[in-house]
């Protein structure tokens, strides 16, 4: 892969990273993961720009382009979420006001995720960070191979 190209999923991956971290615009992610699919595309669409015209649109390029734009999303979606979490509170804390709102929730499941659970805490996160990384892997890559169908160069006639 050539430095251009990396340059290029970097770009993409890193914009769709902290798009995808901002609160409200986040929402957006709900739309079949709209933003990482267009960090996607968005990284084929800067690596394909200044490339010479081919007959055939360059799908495992644009796939593979995509894949590194979804690791790039991850890792920079994970590191943008420190700082928001500390300006617009805990999302843990958040999620157990949410549950104790709730009827009927035993006040053991409560007690277990509001008590000195850091290592709990801790195992979410790293979940939540290896998930967002399988599923913004995916959908980057196929935003990779859309961006290839769409912004690859044919031949003049």
């Amino acid at each position: 892969m050539t430095p251009n190209r990396l340059k290029a999923a970097a770009i993409g991956g890193g914009a769709a990273g902290v798009a995808s971290q901002i609160p409200g615009l986040s929402f957006v992610n709900c739309l079949c993961c709209a933003l990482v699919v267009g960090g996607g595309m968005l990284a084929v669409f800067l690596a394909l720009r200044n490339e010479p015209a081919t007959e055939k649109a360059p799908y495992g390029d644009g796939a593979l382009i995509g894949a590194l734009a979804g690791v790039v999303t991850a890792i920079v979606g994970a590191i943008v979420l420190i700082p928001i979490a500390a300006l617009f509170g805990d999302p843990m804390e958040q999620t157990l006001r949410m549950l104790e709102g709730i009827e009927g929730i035993p006040p053991e499941v409560l007690d277990a995720l509001g008590g000195d659970a850091a290592g709990a805490v801790g195992a979410f996160a790293l979940v939540g960070f290896l998930m967002s990384l399988a599923v913004d892997v995916v959908f980057a890559a196929i935003g990779g191979v859309i961006g290839a169908a769409v912004f690859h160069k044919k031949p003049s006639a």
